[in-house]
């Protein structure tokens, strides 16, 4: 083929065939630990890392014999569809599987929304408990909508208005089987709800809306009464303010 004119062009990553045992090369090297011993536990600790990846229709290896004389062939514009892909992770056993390989907890979809990361975890937990009993396991996790995850309902100051209205903080629709509730846009339809409760110094819990019977009757307190519920002095005549980050700056907002 050489003679021809042709040369054989490839582009192979190899990346996950290659990190996995040079983590191990690493971890006898004393660079990383990852097992390690809990105090007054007899079991080693595992750390599973949670790991996803985004794979592209139009990112993959090219390789072939190409004449030296050829040109370059036209490529689809774009990355092309996606999926994600994401699984857990050590050390010691690599990707998060049974030891016969016919269960894992490696998962496949489209982009991956919190509620996806429990279920997967939730079934990771299973897995980890039936075939590696012996060990005591940590889950680590790098994902932003993991860790700014609450409650649609939480209590939370943002977005709170400071005089009494009518106001509510927006929920996700879900069937009876927790699945999401798509409007005919392809959206989830939404409804409003009250905010949940807060609690007092002594544990007290503090409702956020005003009972029946009362003239404001359902209706959120407003930051300055909940302020003043809880001992501080003059909050009517105090300022709400909400910081909201544009690029490097800050821009605040007065109401």
């Amino acid at each position: 083929m050489h003679k021809l004119g042709y040369q054989w062009l490839r582009s192979h990553h190899g990346q996950y065939t290659v990190f996995i045992p040079q983590w191990k090369v690493w971890l006898n090297d004393g660079i990383t630990e990852e097992i390690v011993a809990v105090q007054g536990n007899s079991q080693p600790v595992l750390a599973w890392h949670h790991d996803k990846s985004m794979f592209y229709a139009n990112d993959h290896c090219h390789s072939g014999w190409v004449h030296t004389d050829a040109g370059a062939d036209p490529h689809p514009k774009g990355e092309g569809e996606s999926i994600m892909v994401s699984n857990f992770v050590s050390c010691e056993y690599g990707w998060c599987r049974s030891p016969d390989g016919k269960e894992s907890a490696r998962a496949c979809d489209g982009y991956y929304s919190c509620d996806d990361i429990l279920k997967q975890t939730s079934r990771t937990i299973d897995l980890l408990q039936q075939y590696y009993p012996d060990c005591d396991h940590i889950f680590i996790f790098d994902n932003a909508p993991t860790h700014l995850k609450h409650a649609e309902d939480a209590l939370s100051a943002c977005h709170m208005p400071k005089s009494t209205q009518g106001w509510k903080v927006d929920m996700t629709m879900r069937d009876g089987d927790g699945k999401i509730l798509n409007g005919a846009d392809g959206k989830p339809q939404k409804t409003k709800v009250h905010m949940a409760n807060g609690h007092l110094a002594d544990g007290t819990p503090q409702p956020l809306y005003f009972p029946k019977g009362h003239e404001h009757a359902r209706n959120f307190k407003g930051m300055a009464q909940i302020l003043q519920e809880r001992g501080f002095a003059n909050t009517d005549k105090l300022k709400a303010q909400q910081y909201m980050m544009y690029g490097r700056g800050y821009q605040s907002k007065i109401t």
